[in-house]
């Protein structure tokens, strides 16, 4: 029930896919799009056809190939077979609304139908509405503006090609829309691309908005922001949804998780011809015997649950953080969507605040109107401040998030610390420490200067960890306390492993200091915070105030090119904005291959494309066609790196929760084949890394990973541990007996290995999975032997960064090949065409491109010190911007009306000299010299051209 987005093909040819007969498939199965009589014209503005005519087959044919319908002229260039024909944005119905419609009389389905209908017409006004196509004019298209008289075809439909009931809209953007000049112009599609999802969440608030007020209907959230009807059960909806399966099963058995490449070359793949199924009353007859084998009646069940449950829709709210309540209360639609992206951004855009509040709207069974004026009042309310004024570009943020940006760069700025680290005492460590590269020296100089607050930004592999280790001997030497903090307990404990100081978790830190249970922090203590790249702002906003309220000394150490914060924005970016000094290690230690050194360094500067493309030359880059065959060929490279370099010291790195969960599997029963397993598999319930129940089997070696805390045993979130017993107690209790990393040995009853607080829960379950494979923010941080990155799906510039630099020896890709052939095929002209593995690979060169930036408010301020100073954000100036694109066109403009002006002159003079041509045959030379003579006396009018200067006009500079 998603909006989905085609290109159609060129020509008159491209309209002969859509079909007049609105129950085409029930009925009689003839062509697809248009034949005589078919679909509605949907217009806006000045368009060539009226809004709400039928669509003719003749004039259908000639709009999609650029022709004018009347005269057969050309509206747009390059119209003919060539033509781009439009788009096609197909809008499809919750499953559950077509089996109402399916199991309905007449009269249920012409209400149906025209509740989607409206639906329909309602996103295709937001679409215009928010611009989302353009026309392009001017040379080559380089200008775009919105279109004054849009087309679009509206051809309704009602079942799959599986022959399942299916309501849904094509909706034909016509490549040809009038524009603001009165002209035809061609479509320019780029930003309904970007928002192809959110003209999806716009339908279904629309749709869900008269399911519930004209039929009373109750909806239940169906992931990933869609609905279905309330009171179908799963079962029925997956009987009729053959086609779904049919595509489930082609990209390898989890739509959810494919792209869109991939759904759309499984769609084509698996398309049966439409004469294979039967039509009419045929069809019906179908449907009514798959209904009762099910013994189920939608429309009762629907009623039946319409009056169980309360029309409001309640969603159950995820664990709230600590110390950051919602930004904005309250149970509306605009709310509820701010708050939750709020959680991991500091600005919201428009696109994004506005699909998932729809998506919200359409659980409430609100729609459209209801969101924009939620959306108004909040801004006029002063919960939601405007950083950019343009209504398209529009983004927010709150008054709490810009306060807490605003303190956090205040006490970031703090010149001088209070208490001094004297200079011999770091030349006295300098001298004495490890080797330490010229790099390293500098930083620690760096550092342990007079400001308070310092960052020291380390790739990875730099060496950070040598250098905070004399970092800290520095500070005790000069009498400091050091702390170390860290977003994760994995990290804290790393850092406090690596450099024998006291670490904390900073949610743990927050919540001690919340409750003056911490150590205060005073002008002999030294803050050591690592991987500052991963904690959001308001976090590092509560350390650095801290430590400006006690006159502690702060020294950040990240890498902002590694994984972003979870929470909102780039904290580590807006301190290094303001302070404008940073200290770098920049020089690779830990690969010791030469090149896979220099490729670190690329990553380490933001080239990941050019680092991977390193491994490709190499020859470590594999691809494989099929999930399966990646974890096999993966499991393969595993067990022949643990041959060479230790059974713990080879990581599989991968994107997705459940993708390490499989690999985990796969490794487990390698290892059990192996031997290295030993004793019976026991078989238990825990909570896996998204949080959900899932039995999972242990037995004495397994590795695994605990998912949180259990201060009871000393273990930390993300503690990884050895299975050296597990087994029943002579009372027939369920006990566990772990190694962790460290060296200690916990047992206790297997129930024990929950948090105090959670065990008066009912059915509280150990959060336990296996430890062979994670994912990069799972492994950020740690260093192996080898690494296996596995790209199941698209990653990013940070993921590949963070998973080909945790190795010293070798680093191998096992890459997903369907993903990429289906990503190539649909952007080729014939997407039947194999593409060659260079192709391939230079897609997956393209997922290394993509680095995205968390925004800061700072970064939309124009007075940044006024910014810092006070928190608020005054209204942007007037902004006086170099129009070039105006000032091209009116010199081209005065370049015409010269030329024509330089003309007027040059003709007369022709005619002039053809008349004395005419006249030099008939008059006597004394005649002619008298001309000479008058010639000679008449102004020199046509300006003769300067050497040099193109014959094309005059010479306009910049």
């Amino acid at each position: 029930m998603t909006a989905s987005l085609h290109a159609l093909g060129c020509g008159a040819s491209a309209g002969a896919y859509y079909t007049n007969d609105p129950y085409r498939e029930t009925y009689n199965r003839d062509e697809y799009y248009v034949q005589e009589g078919g679909g509605l014209w949907w217009t806006q503005g000045a368009a060539i056809v009226r809004h709400g005519a039928p669509v003719v087959l003749e004039s259908f044919r000639d709009l999609c190939a650029g022709l004018n319908p009347a005269t057969g002229q050309p509206l747009v260039r390059g119209a003919g077979v060539g033509h781009r024909a439009g788009w096609d944005l197909t809008l499809t119905a919750p499953k559950t609304v077509s089996l109402l419609w399916a199991a309905g009389d007449p009269e249920a389905r012409a209400q149906l139908e025209a509740i989607h209908a409206a639906a329909v017409e309602e996103a295709l006004g937001f679409l215009c509405a928010e611009e989302l196509v353009e026309v392009r004019l001017g040379a080559g298209g380089h200008r775009r503006e919105p279109p004054a008289g849009l087309m679009v075809g509206r051809f309704d439909h009602y079942t799959s090609r599986a022959g399942d009931p299916n309501c849904h809209t094509h909706c034909v953007l016509i490549n040809a829309a009038v524009s603001k000049d009165k002209k035809p112009r061609t479509l320019e599609p780029e930003r309904l691309y970007q928002w192809q999802l959110v003209v999806g969440s716009a339908y279904r608030a629309a749709l869900a908005e008269r399911l519930v007020g004209e039929l009373g209907l109750c909806l239940r959230p169906a992931g990933q922001g869609q609905f279905e009807i309330a009171g179908i059960p799963e079962a029925v909806i997956e009987a009729f949804s053959k086609r779904s399966v049919a595509i489930e099963a082609q990209v390898g058995g989890d739509r959810a998780a494919a792209s869109g490449a991939q759904k759309e070359v499984a769609a084509l793949a698996t398309r049966g011809a439409k004469a294979d199924l039967p039509t009419g009353p045929a069809l019906e007859a179908r449907w009514h015997a798959e209904f009762t084998a099910l013994a189920h009646d939608p429309w009762a069940a629907v009623r039946a649950a319409s009056r169980e449950l309360v029309r409001e829709h309640v969603i159950e709210r995820g664990p709230e953080p600590a110390f950051d309540p919602p930004e904005i209360a309250g149970a509306t639609p605009v709310a509820r969507a701010a708050s939750a992206l709020f959680r991991h951004e500091n600005v919201l855009t428009r696109r994004n605040l506005i699909e998932r509040a729809l998506d919200e709207a359409a659980l409430q069974g609100l729609g459209l109107a209801a969101v924009r004026a939620e959306l108004a009042e909040l801004e006029r309310s002063g919960q939601l401040v405007r950083l950019v004024q343009a209504e398209r570009e529009a983004c927010w943020t709150t008054p709490g998030i810009a306060a807490a940006e605003s303190a956090l760069l205040r006490a970031a700025d703090r010149p001088a610390a209070e208490r001094v680290i004297p200079v011999p005492v770091v030349d006295a460590v300098l001298a004495t420490a490890a080797p330490l590269a010229e790099e390293q020296r500098a930083a620690l100089r760096h550092v342990s200067g007079a400001a308070a607050v310092n960052v020291l930004e380390a790739g990875a592999g730099t060496g950070k960890t040598t250098t905070a280790k004399a970092l800290v001997e520095i500070a005790q030497r000069s009498g400091l306390q050091v702390i170390g903090l860290a977003p994760s307990w994995v990290a804290a404990d790393e850092l406090g492993a690596s450099t024998g100081i006291p670490t904390q978790a900073i949610a743990k830190w927050r919540h001690d200091q919340a409750r003056d249970a911490g150590a205060s922090l005073s002008p002999d203590t030294l803050v050591l915070v690592d991987e500052a790249g991963m904690i959001g702002t308001k976090d590092l906003c509560a350390i650095l105030s801290a430590a400006e309220a006690g006159g502690a000394r702060v020294v950040l150490l990240g890498d902002r090119r590694q994984l972003a914060s979870v929470a909102g924005a780039s904290a580590l970016r807006a301190v290094n904005d303001v302070l404008g000094r940073h200290a770098t290690l920049s020089e690779v230690r830990r690969q010791a291959v030469p090149w896979q050194r220099a490729a670190s360094v690329l990553m380490a500067r933001g080239e990941v494309e050019a680092g991977l493309r390193a491994y490709a030359r190499h020859g470590c880059i594999e691809l494989v066609a099929g999930a399966a065959a990646v974890q096999a060929r993966a499991l393969a490279l595993w067990s022949e790196a643990r041959a060479r370099h230790g059974a713990d010291a080879v990581l599989m790195v991968t994107r997705r929760n459940r993708d390490a969960a499989e690999l985990n599997r796969g490794a487990r029963a390698l290892l059990r084949a192996e031997g290295a397993l030993t004793g019976p598999d026991v078989e238990v319930m825990a909570r896996d890394r998204e949080n959900r129940p899932r039995a999972l089997g242990l037995a004495v070696g397994d590795r695994v990973r605990f998912g949180e805390s259990l201060s009871q045993h000393g273990i930390r979130n993300g503690t990884r541990a050895t299975v050296e017993a597990i087994g029943a107690d002579a009372g027939g209790a369920l006990r566990l007996r772990v190694r962790l990393e460290d060296g200690r040995r916990v047992e206790d009853a297997y129930a024990g290995f929950v948090p105090v607080r959670a065990r008066r829960t009912v059915q509280a379950q150990p959060r336990i999975s296996l430890g062979y494979a994670g994912t990069a923010y799972a492994v950020q941080g740690r260093t192996c032997a080898a690494t296996i990155y596995c790209g199941f799906t698209a990653g990013d510039a940070r993921e590949l960064y963070v998973g080909l630099t945790r190795h010293r020896q070798e680093a191998h890709l096992v890459i997903e090949r369907e993903r990429l052939e289906a990503a190539v095929r649909v952007r080729q002209v014939d997407p039947r065409l194999t593409p060659s593995t260079a192709e391939l690979q230079e897609r997956l060169f393209v997922e290394a491109r993509r680095y995205t930036e968390k925004v800061n408010v700072v970064d939309h301020v124009e007075d940044r010190a006024a910014f810092v100073r006070s928190g608020a954000i005054p209204p942007p100036r007037t902004e006086m911007r170099l129009d070039l694109q105006s000032g091209f066109a009116a010199a081209r403009a005065l370049r015409r009306v010269l030329q024509e002006m330089s003309e007027v002159p040059r003709q007369a003079l022709r005619q002039l000299a053809r008349g004395v041509r005419r006249a030099e045959r008939q008059v006597s030379p004394r005649v002619l010299r008298l001309v000479e003579d008058i010639w000679g006396t008449l102004p020199d009018v046509v300006t003769r051209e300067r050497p040099g200067r193109s014959r094309s006009g005059p010479d306009y500079g910049r």
